[in-house]
């Protein structure tokens, strides 16, 4: 007789997830974007385009961390589904980086990726290098020669952003429509890294730029874009963020280039022929260290001594925040300051009809005397991880616009019995230029906020107008008449009008390709631009 009684063991239950951990991860998933809505809707005006994007990325990572740890250690997923997962993380993760060369960021921390199987930029340069000498070479390109440099044209550009580093052009008068007659393209062709711009002196066409391990000053011919000669030296500042290269760019004066690399070499080069007459590190002749995205400030020169901003950043009691050098040899000269550096560039000014140095730096805006007496006076201005970089304008006799990611003030600098005073005149946040420098015309300033062109009343700070057409990024621009010149970070070049009425925009092309930082150079009605990748001239059209 059989038993019924029997039974087989029973099978354990499979494992199953948890419920509340699925939960967990909507709960997680619902604080991520509370965390973003706050950074973007209720948290707007403390932080600028590019923080709150750095923000967003940093949740948007640590959600990404948190779900892995939930799956991995956490949830009762079966054993096979957790190693399938990892297998395929790590996987992803090793094809990501070895396909990466390189990765690069906007403004406003938009990261961009050169691969691999793309050309590299280095590779590509030498190449045309190599090819345009064998043209040049057949053609015989006539050598210039201090004659060529003696008779300048009266539209030159010796430093950088003109004359009083302003960035109003002196020039033909430009035609107002695009759209019937569009730049021409003059000549295009690839470039070493970095964001100087062009200093442009009769045929030559002067810039600083990176070569792999080789910081090169070079000059280029006016009308072919060919190579007249290249000083190159050991440098290489390589930043993540930033990106790698010199920043700053040269500046000419008799029949010499004075140009500061990104590590702090200032160099002085006969400009007809690029040879070396002299050379030094400012920041080891200053005791003081490198800033955190290199040295920016183009030099200054001036009765024949060329001035430049190190700073005093982890520096000695010897560091200085102004360094002066004679022109002709380099030999020091005079020294000022306490404050560290930031990126903006010194610049001469008449206030209270005193003749002065400005310097924007990580403390604020400075006065010092422009033939050795030291610090006038300073006014604090602070900015997000120290970032002074835009241009001040000097809009009077004794009167300063500047701006930076915080927001813009103008203050009122005097001269009293006592000393100097600084009086804020009024400030706004409605105009926040962090790499643009703005421009002040017929009493008003336009300037990049934020990605978008605008225009404030330089009486009290009101906002004209800013409009979404307007969006140029972390662009520059230029003023020529009463037209603005814009080259935007995406490489398109624009015409609008300086009118506080309303935006209006007279035309765009799309002039180089990549993130451009740099600013344009025009002379007459030509305009030289460059990125970190390509440079190029195009031939405005003129009015009839």
């Amino acid at each position: 007789m059989t038993s019924n009684d029997s039974t087989a063991p029973e099978t354990p239950p499979q494992s199953q997830p948890r419920a509340g951990g699925w939960w967990f991860l909507c709960a997680v998933d619902v604080l991520t974007v509370l965390g973003i809505l706050a950074v973007w809707f209720l948290l707007p005006e403390r932080f600028d385009l590019g923080t709150r994007k750095l923000l967003t990325f940093a949740i948007l990572v640590l959600t990404a961390v948190v779900t892995a740890v939930w799956f991995f250690l956490i949830s009762r997923m079966p054993p096979r589904a957790k190693k399938i997962g990892a297998i395929a993380l790590v996987a992803a993760g090793v094809v990501l980086l070895l396909s990466i060369r390189r990765v690069e960021f906007s403004g406003d921390m938009t990261p961009t990726f050169d691969f691999r199987w793309t050309a590299d930029r280095y590779a590509r340069l030498e190449a045309h290098r190599a090819s345009q000498q064998a043209k040049t070479a057949a053609n015989e390109v006539p050598r210039i020669t201090k004659r060529d440099l003696d008779r300048p044209s009266a539209w030159n550009v010796l430093e950088y952003r003109g004359p009083r580093r302003d960035g109003v052009v002196a020039g033909p008068k430009l035609a107002r429509d695009w759209s019937s007659q569009p730049p021409q393209l003059v000549w295009r062709q690839p470039v070493g890294g970095g964001y100087a711009s062009f200093v442009v002196d009769g045929p030559l066409v002067v810039t600083i730029e990176q070569r792999r391990d080789m910081e090169a000053i070079v000059a280029y011919d006016f009308d072919t874009g060919a190579e007249h000669w290249v000083h190159d030296y050991p440098a290489l500042f390589s930043e993540p963020l930033g990106g790698d290269g010199p920043r700053a760019t040269p500046t000419i004066s008799n029949c010499r280039v004075f140009a500061l690399g990104a590590t702090g070499v200032l160099t002085c080069l006969d400009l007809a022929t690029g040879w070396l007459q002299w050379s030094l590190n400012v920041l080891e002749q200053n005791h003081a260290a490198n800033l955190d995205w290199g040295m920016s400030g183009s030099p200054l020169v001036y009765d024949d001594r060329v001035l430049v901003n190190p700073g005093t950043q982890k520096g000695s009691a010897e560091s200085r925040a102004v360094t002066t050098f004679e022109a002709a040899s380099g030999k020091p000269y005079w020294a000022s300051g306490e404050a560290t550096a930031s990126y903006a560039s010194p610049m001469l000014a008449t206030l209270a009809s005193i003749d002065q140095v400005l310097i924007f730096d990580a403390a604020g805006l400075a006065g010092f005397d422009s033939d050795g007496g030291g610090q006038l006076w300073r006014t604090p201005w602070k900015s997000d991880f120290d970032i002074n970089a835009a241009q001040p304008v000097v809009l009077d006799d004794d009167r300063v616009f500047i701006s930076s990611s915080s927001g813009a003030a103008v203050f009122r600098i005097a001269r009293t019995d006592d000393g100097w005073t600084v009086d804020e005149v009024w400030k706004t946040t409605r105009m926040k230029c962090g790499y643009a420098c703005p421009i002040a015309y017929q009493g008003y300033v336009y300037g990049i906020d934020e990605n978008i062109l605008a225009c404030v009343d330089l009486a009290d700070g009101k906002r004209m107008w800013k409009e979404r057409q307007g969006q140029f990024g972390h662009g520059q621009i230029l003023l020529s008449g009463d037209l603005l010149i814009v080259l935007g970070e995406a490489g398109e070049l624009a015409l609008v009008e300086a009118t506080p009425e309303r935006y209006r925009e007279l035309g765009r092309i799309q002039a180089i390709e990549g993130k451009t930082w740099n600013n344009p150079t025009l002379v007459g009605n030509r305009i030289f631009v460059r990125n970190h990748l390509e440079m190029a001239a195009y031939d405005l059209p003129l009015a009839e």
